[in-house]
């Protein structure tokens, strides 16, 4: 199953591996060419912390993008859970 996470509604990038991560850490992922992935690189280059998130069993989980050391590697932070909130 890919392993897909999102900025806002926009797809980002898809994680390498068999598990979303779920705590600080630096992961692999390959970058999914459209809006998303374009605002996070914009909002890092000003300098923020852009959100993301992934959506699994109910459960969304947002996390921050502190940095991407190297292509297809993001640093994460902040990571938090809650109910998928309604459309």
């Amino acid at each position: 199953m890919p392993l897909v996470f999102f900025h806002g509604p926009f797809e980002v990038g898809v994680f390498a591996g068999e598990a979303y991560p779920r705590e600080p850490g630096t992961y692999a992922y390959t970058p999914i060419e459209g809006d998303g992935h374009e605002e996070i690189q914009l909002a890092r280059q000003a300098g923020t912390e852009p959100r993301c998130h992934f959506d699994e069993h109910g459960i969304r989980t947002s996390f921050a993008i502190r940095s991407s050391p190297r292509y297809g590697r993001l640093e994460l932070i902040d990571f938090e859970t809650a109910p998928i909130p309604p459309t």
